[in-house]
């Protein structure tokens, strides 16, 4: 599907039929005139798929969602100037998180730079030290060959699999689909035997080597006899999720679970340990769960109770198994890194067990989460008040077998990380912990949304949604349904936790009070609204746009002080007995 009317829309068309052709079909767009020749490459490909939205800032942001669903690279089209300074967030977020991400940005020509021309900043370095590669085209050319494009156009995709990569197009004008002295059939000869099949120009092959058999048999030897706890951090699929699960199984070892691992629900999740705030009880592990070896999978965990516990008693031995590189070790006891595809490492460890498992190391660990669960069933589930975590805890009671669970920073996902309820449904939940930031998670969720293909529900707090209200518009218009809780604090609730709290001038500078209301802002953009004042209403509200699979805007009104008080209070009643006594210290 190659546009032929003049040079600029040839070299967009090359770049989109490739993008397509490596399987990087999803298209983000924000409206702008430079960017023109692109925006009409996606518009007329038939096997385009494209997300239009009037923010760059949220648009990059939906863009990570699809690619944390996917596996595979948004690809981000926008004009020049400060539009593309707006895609920075969403940038920093995926190089943080090693998540995939495509920018093609478009720039005035070399002539218009650095010269006062009218919407032009220097592009070239814009995303500086966030991205994994990037490229500053040329003006399309006919000297420059077809070929040219399409390769980096390969080398760019191959690249965005571990990150962001940015590529900078600069167009001459005419922008739109005018004719101009291009000899388009000429120009394209050296790409025919390409443009009459659908294969990419160059295949890049990825590939995961083995680990070496001898270290494998080393760990393995490592482990025998020893008290081995799992730690499975945030962003696995679901293969990797079952790779973990099964070599615990077999080698009959606890995993602690962190609530974006993709182990915390679903079926066959017997071994898994996920109330491990409580379990732990403060910042030491009780004298019975001190653990020989960790083997931690993924890079970070959000538990600062299990990490400071690590930091303070750390194992002999701490293994840490990631395909990604570099040092994810904030309190430096990581003992053994390891540079692997988590599939095949699991299934070549699984192989190498030898020795009986400790039955009794195990049940400790299980016995433990369960006595918390119970007490979390009774306390939030039969006790019917509406709270920050009894909301938390409902959400991930009745969320649909396959759906999407999108957590924004601060209180929300730490709330569902120690209040989750067991749920036999497959639920991939995802959050942007990769810089923790409070920006984007509306169209982050809209972006996972389209990923999945399925009903995504995101829980997040006032600020949060204040901060990406404009991405309402896309959850209105979006063809997947996009659940919208909102727990309206009327400010900063996470910083009552903090010991700034204190101060004086506390309320004003970080509680950040509010009197705003969310029902207006749903219905600028036409979607359904429901305000929940007690438990039952929010479970209702829940239950029905879950059941019939329609986006809308759930708010629940809560009061920061009291929620301050319910979580210390249930933070006594759920640290188990030995973090009271002082066993194990």
């Amino acid at each position: 599907m190659i546009q032929t009317e003049n040079i600029n829309l040839i070299w967009a068309s090359l770049m989109v039929e490739e993008c397509i052709r490596k399987g990087a079909d999803t298209f983000f767009l924000a409206p702008g005139a430079r960017c023109t020749p692109l925006t009409l490459a996606v518009a007329r490909h038939p096997d385009a798929r494209a997300v239009q939205h009037v923010d760059e800032r949220a648009l990059g942001f939906a863009a990570l969602g699809f690619a944390r669903a996917t596996g595979r690279p948004g690809v981000v089209i926008c004009t020049s100037g400060t539009a593309v300074s707006n895609l920075t967030p969403s940038v920093v977020e995926a190089s943080m998180d090693s998540q995939p991400l495509l920018l093609l940005t478009a720039d005035r020509p070399f002539e218009l730079r650095e010269c006062g021309a009218n919407q032009s900043i220097p592009q070239t370095q814009a995303f500086a030290p966030y991205i994994r590669w990037s490229m500053d085209l040329p003006a399309p050319d006919v000297p420059v060959s077809p070929q040219v494009v399409l390769t980096t156009m390969d080398e760019a995709l191959s690249q965005a699999e571990t990150g962001p990569v940015h590529l900078n197009c600069p167009f001459r004008e005419p922008l739109a689909a005018f004719p101009d002295r291009t000899d388009a059939e000429a120009y394209l000869i050296p790409v025919h035997e390409w443009s009459m099949g659908h294969n990419p120009y160059t295949s890049v092959v990825p590939s995961w080597p083995e680990t070496d058999e001898m270290l494998v048999s080393g760990l393995a030897d490592l482990l025998v006899d020893q008290k081995v706890l799992v730690v499975a951090g945030g962003g696995f699929n679901e293969s990797e999720a079952m790779a973990i699960d099964q070599l615990s199984e077999k080698w009959g070892w606890p995993i602690i679970s962190d609530i974006s691992s993709g182990l915390h629900f679903g079926p066959r999740r017997n071994g898994v340990v996920r109330h491990i705030d409580s379990v732990l009880g403060g910042s030491e592990f009780p004298e019975h769960l001190v653990p020989d070896v960790l083997i931690q999978f993924g890079s970070r965990f959000l538990s600062k109770r299990l990490l400071e516990a690590l930091e303070e008693h750390p194992p002999p031995a701490w293994i840490q198994v990631s395909p990604r590189k570099g040092r994810f070790d904030p309190v430096h006891r990581v003992t053994h890194r390891i540079q692997a595809g988590i599939d095949r490492f699991c299934l070549q460890l699984e192989q190498e067990r030898r020795g009986e498992a400790d039955a009794d190391w195990k049940l400790a660990w299980l016995q433990a989460d369960l006595q918390v669960e119970r007490l979390l069933k009774a306390e939030l589930d039969e006790a019917a008040d509406l709270s920050e975590p009894s909301v938390a805890r409902s959400v991930t009671r009745f969320i649909h077998n396959l759906n999407g669970l999108v957590l924004g920073a601060s209180m929300p996902v730490r709330d569902v990380n120690r209040f989750a309820a067991r749920n036999p449904n497959r639920i991939q939940v995802t959050c942007n912990r990769g810089a923790s930031g409070i920006d984007g998670t509306i169209a982050t969720a809209v972006g996972f949304a389209r990923g999945l293909r399925q009903s995504v529900t995101v829980l997040l707090g006032d600020l949060a949604a204040l901060h990406d209200l404009n991405s309402l518009a896309m959850v209105a218009t979006s063809r997947t349904p996009v659940i919208v809780i909102v727990i309206n604090n009327h400010g900063g609730g996470i910083f009552h936790f903090l010991p700034q709290s204190q101060d004086p001038d506390f309320e004003a500078f970080f509680g950040t009070p509010h009197t705003w209301r969310f029902e207006d802002a749903a219905g600028q953009f036409g979607l359904p609204y429901a305000f929940a004042q007690t438990l039952e209403d929010f479970q209702e509200a829940y239950q029905e746009a879950l059941d019939h699979k329609v986006s809308c805007l759930i708010e629940v009104e809560t009061d920061r002080e009291d929620n301050l008080v319910l979580h210390r209070r249930l933070e006594e009643m759920l640290d188990l007995p030995h973090s009271r006594t002082g066993q194990g210290r």
